[in-house]
């Protein structure tokens, strides 16, 4: 990975989870400035939202440079990768913690669901592919598990 992106990507990995701190510190809750705290009602995601598209940006404008010096398969997976990071990070964001779980890990389940599919189309490891079948059918059906167990919650 060239410097300035895993500058970048550090960067984005070490501010978002700060951010979030910050919103929830006492030092930060407007009881020491007399300031009312930030309303209740604020969605984390419409907090972090345009944090979240400029790192988005960013690496998207770094990535595709980089990306085309990578070979097909490579490609492949860094899309899965790049693919899975702002779906989960938004997931995350969900005030209750096991809906946040379940939610992020179905952005998770569906990159691995992707690099499986990568490895199929340009791996030649039939080892690899069966692994990748495998992982592709467990990851479906953990997926429809998820969003069953969401539905019942109302999500």
């Amino acid at each position: 990975m060239q410097p300035k992106l895993r500058a970048m990507v550090t960067f984005a990995f070490l501010l978002v989870p700060s951010l979030a701190v910050a919103q929830h510190d006492s030092h930060h809750d407007g009881a020491a400035t007399g300031q009312p705290a930030p309303p209740a009602a604020a969605a984390p995601s419409q907090q972090c939202a345009p944090m979240m598209g400029m790192m988005q940006g960013m690496m998207a404008e770094h990535m595709s440079a980089c990306m085309a010096a990578l070979p097909k398969a490579s490609q492949a997976y860094m899309r899965a990768m790049m693919g899975m990071h702002m779906p989960m990070m938004e997931a995350v964001q969900a005030k209750d913690p096991d809906v946040a779980f379940v939610k992020g890990m179905i952005g998770h389940h569906q990159a691995a669901i992707d690099m499986a599919r990568a490895v199929l189309e340009y791996g030649s490891d039939q080892p690899a592919k069966a692994l990748a079948q495998d992982i592709i059918a467990s990851q479906e059906a953990e997926i429809a598990r998820m969003r069953a167990w969401l539905k019942q919650r109302g999500e």
